[in-house]
């Protein structure tokens, strides 16, 4: 095994468990939650398909559901059904879920900033994009 993808594994757990337990103290989400509320912050109208959702995730059907219904418990998301798909549904942020995107998005901005952004130099940020981008394509070119 190489060096590059040991230190890749072991930072990737390491960033995340980091980044989950910041979220986790300063506003009561996990990362997954966070990524969640992210995704749909992002999407046109705030919502997105459940399998669209689940795919970006990299996420099971059944985890999904299972997020999904975390974070509507909380009032932060809703499901509403797809018009003319009697199996499809959405997932919808609500203005509830924004407003606690927005906070921990601060939270969590600063956490990158300090975990991440300050141990690179904007040279080895642009090598490490262009490098994930790379290997975003080939595992696409993979599936």
């Amino acid at each position: 095994m190489s060096d590059a993808w040991r230190l890749f594994i072991e930072n990737s757990a390491r960033m995340q468990t980091a980044l989950d337990e910041r979220l986790r103290a300063s506003d009561g989400m996990s990362l997954s939650d966070y990524h969640v509320l992210l995704l749909l912050s992002e999407a046109p109208d705030r919502r997105l398909r459940m399998r669209e959702l689940s795919e970006r995730m990299v996420f099971s059907a059944s985890r999904l559901t299972y997020q999904v219904d975390v974070l509507a418990k909380r009032g932060w998301l809703c499901r509403e059904p797809v018009p003319g798909d009697r199996r499809g549904a959405y997932a919808c942020l609500t203005d509830d879920g924004l407003a606690a995107f927005d906070v921990a998005a601060r939270h969590h901005g600063s956490d990158v900033d300090a975990l991440f952004h300050s141990a690179i130099s904007p040279d080895d940020e642009a090598a490490l994009g262009a490098v994930m981008r790379r290997i975003a394509t080939n595992l696409e070119e993979h599936r």
